[in-house]
């Protein structure tokens, strides 16, 4: 699915690095640490600026699509108002 978008495997990673330790993180010190290693994670991925990366919504999910009546596939949110739509 992300043969051909690089970035969008790149913003991918970045969801699940927030999802599994950002989310996590207590303190504003702690995150601001945690996006300085983050951020210096994302100079090897030279193609791209951390503005492009973490671009919100940073949200990838399968159940959009099963909501939607399509088999379940790991996507980008790109609209807040349409997840709303999903959520409710």
């Amino acid at each position: 699915m992300y043969k051909n978008d690089p970035l969008g495997l790149v913003r991918m990673w970045a969801h699940e690095c927030h999802r599994v330790w950002r989310d996590r993180l207590i303190t504003d010190g702690d995150v601001d640490l945690y996006m300085t290693f983050m951020n210096n994670g994302c100079k090897e991925f030279v193609d791209y600026k951390p503005d492009e990366i973490f671009a919100e919504p940073l949200l990838y999910t399968s159940y959009v699509k099963a909501c939607e009546g399509h088999e379940a596939t790991y996507i980008p949110i790109v609209s807040m108002d349409h997840l709303k739509v999903i959520l409710e």
